[in-house]
């Protein structure tokens, strides 16, 4: 039995562009019968561990638009847990409709999390690490491959004067379902983990992480076509709930 549809600015930029579509889209597996919200197998459906957190740091989420459409999508993770985030569709020529308020807002400040040595477009400023502020701290999280991603902050010239976060490699490594093959490049979000924890901001982190954890053995379970193995991310979640 599957909870209510969840309404976030993820399902609503998919739901949109999906109704645009001419065709169908079809993931792999298209057989599995899928939960219509969390997109697992309907005998892995992951909606009633979908946990919430608050925290200091806002995110914005900004999809190159076949991410939309992935299973294996980690982006919708965030929205799940901060379900405030703003999701917007990547154009390369034009900044989406509502970010540029985001970016001229004088009460944040504004960076793309990316490995800015990992692009061919890195004279761009880059931090290290989240200097203290009385502003908002506001963290754009670029969703797609890695090859997605480098042109995403590589052609997008309305981009070129927001700063860039480079995340250290060791923070969070434990994406199990697309393996990028370099240490230093994040699923979305693992780049979402670790920038929590540079902030200092440990709890949400955890919860982020378990959930993480959590789509990992289901997507797995879908693909396998077996039962999912509840572990300790599940007894994390449900521990949130009993509080």
């Amino acid at each position: 039995m599957y909870l209510a549809m969840t309404s976030n600015s993820y399902t609503r930029l998919r739901e949109r562009e999906l109704a645009k579509s001419t065709k169908p889209f079809q993931a792999k597996g298209k057989s599995v019968t899928r939960c219509p919200d969390c997109q697992m197998g309907a005998f892995a459906c992951m909606c009633g561990w979908r946990p919430q957190a608050k925290s200091a740091v806002d995110f914005v989420l900004l999809m190159h638009r076949k991410e939309l459409f992935k299973p294996t999508n980690t982006g919708r993770l965030i929205v799940d847990v901060f379900p405030d985030t703003p999701a917007f569709l990547w154009n390369r020529l034009e900044v989406p409709e509502g970010l540029q308020e985001i970016l001229d807002d004088p009460e944040r400040d504004c960076y793309v999390v990316f490995p800015a040595d990992g692009t061919e477009n890195c004279a761009r400023e880059t931090v290290r690490a989240l200097p203290a502020s009385n502003r908002k701290t506001t963290l754009i999280l670029l969703d797609g491959t890695w090859k997605q991603c480098s042109r995403m902050i590589g052609l997008s010239r309305w981009l070129d004067k927001v700063p860039c976060l480079s995340l250290p490699e060791t923070l969070v490594r434990s994406y199990s379902v697309r393996d990028s093959g370099r240490s230093h490049r994040f699923s979305t979000a693992e780049a979402a983990i670790s920038c929590l924890l540079l902030a200092q901001e440990a709890q949400p982190a955890e919860t982020l992480r378990h959930y993480f954890s959590v789509f990992n053995q289901h997507y797995l379970a879908t693909r396998g076509c077996c039962e999912v193995e509840e572990g300790e991310s599940h007894e994390y979640l449900r521990s949130l709930t009993s509080t």
